[in-house]
């Protein structure tokens, strides 16, 4: 199943756009004063970044821009439209960036790890094919290709470089030196609380949580307590593979309808979300797999079927499934290490029955539209959480 894609940008068509370009490089940068503040903008856009300001950022890139038409200038500006949650606006700058700077690689390489994250695996597979015919032993270029060989998706050591580095900056709460990002949950559309899968908290001790969003911020997070139990605790007092945190500080929701009326029907085109685990607790960029929901297991309990769905990454599975209105339909559960074509989901149903009291009413007579995959992704950014865990 395709989602809405964006054609690549002939060869032939970008050569004479990147000529048509020259015009607006040249002279640009030709004096010291005018280099240093060409410089000065760009490290002041990196900068704002990493900071969390992406109106900050996103001017001083521009006003770069308008000094110089250079790739790297133009990667920092993507990367601030990525971080402001700006997914579709991103790719279709991305695009261009690729397109028009040839001599710059790294312009094709965020392309195609932009167009995998939004499940275009087969646009993206081409997009990195073009690369590696230009410049097939540029660093960036090898570690993509290794990259989605591994299926884990994971942006480090080379692809966490400037200028095109891959991943969004963490901001917001500074996890302790030594947590680990162990699983993938759920905003909940209050976004003060989350579901994540319960096996990747310590059944018993104390644990400090943290939550991250596709955009970047981060917040700690606990579990509800009974009395007695200090804070952090984690009672298995559920057979539910969820637990619900709540959030130290809300994070962004996506809005619109969140979830769907009634169950997904086996077979039902389905999108499914996760975040890659990493021992370093790197923030990351979801990504996003499509496919075709399986059947119920009969010896799997009420509530949980086949997920139909190829997920990267090796942590804990507990990110969200929309269906083609970016409705959420389940949240995927499974354990790190066994094959992605053993995930399975937790049904709406199933979540209704156990978190009822966190998912509203919906009107089971609303036709949802249907919408592009990029958009679903653009949500997903906000809706999937990387959970990250310390224990002393």
């Amino acid at each position: 199943m395709k989602g809405d894609g964006l054609p690549l940008l002939p060869l032939s068509v970008a050569a004479a756009s990147a000529h048509a370009h020259q015009a607006h490089d040249h002279g640009a940068g030709s004096t010291p004063a005018s280099r240093a503040e060409l410089s000065r903008l760009i490290s002041e856009g990196e900068r704002k970044l990493g900071l969390g300001d992406v109106d900050g950022a996103s001017a001083a890139f521009d006003q770069a821009g308008l000094m110089a038409h250079q790739a790297n200038i133009e990667l920092g500006v993507l990367r601030t439209q990525m971080q402001a949650g700006r997914y579709r606006q991103a790719l279709a700058f991305a695009a261009h960036t690729a397109g028009v700077h040839l001599d710059e690689v790294e312009g094709a390489v965020l392309y195609a790890w932009l167009l995998n994250l939004g499940a275009q695996v087969g646009v993206a597979e081409k997009t990195l094919q073009q690369a590696e015919a230009r410049e097939p032993g540029h660093p960036a270029v090898q570690a993509v290709r290794r990259s989605f060989q591994s299926g884990l998706m994971q942006a480090q050591g080379e692809l966490l470089k400037l200028p095109g580095r891959l991943a969004p900056y963490a901001t917001g709460a500074a996890p302790l030196p030594g947590t680990r990002a162990v699983a993938t949950g759920v905003l909940l559309a209050d976004g003060e609380h989350a579901l994540v899968p319960r096996e990747a908290l310590p059944a018993s001790g104390p644990v400090r949580i943290w939550l991250r969003n596709g955009l970047g911020q981060t917040v700690s997070a606990h579990r509800d307590h009974g009395a007695g139990h200090g804070p952090g605790h984690v009672d298995d007092d559920d057979l539910s593979p969820l637990v619900m945190l709540h959030l130290s500080a809300p994070l962004p929701v996506a809005g619109g309808d969140l979830m769907a009326p009634r169950d997904a029907f086996p077979g039902s085109p389905v999108f499914g979300l996760d975040v890659p685990a990493d021992t370093q607790a790197q923030p990351a960029w979801p990504v996003m797999r499509a496919g075709f929901l399986g059947m119920p297991t009969a010896s799997a309990p009420a509530g949980i079927t086949r997920l139909g769905l190829a997920l990267p990454g090796a942590g804990w599975r507990g990110g969200p499934v929309f269906d083609p209105g970016g409705r959420l339909v389940g949240i995927a559960v499974g354990r790190p290490g066994q094959a992605s074509t053993s995930d399975q989901m937790l049904t709406v149903a199933a979540l209704r029955q156990g978190f009822g009291e966190r998912f509203g009413a919906v009107d089971a007579e609303a036709k949802p539209r249907a919408v592009g995959a990029d958009e679903i992704y653009e949500r997903a950014m906000r809706t999937t959480l990387q959970v990250l865990v310390f224990t002393p």
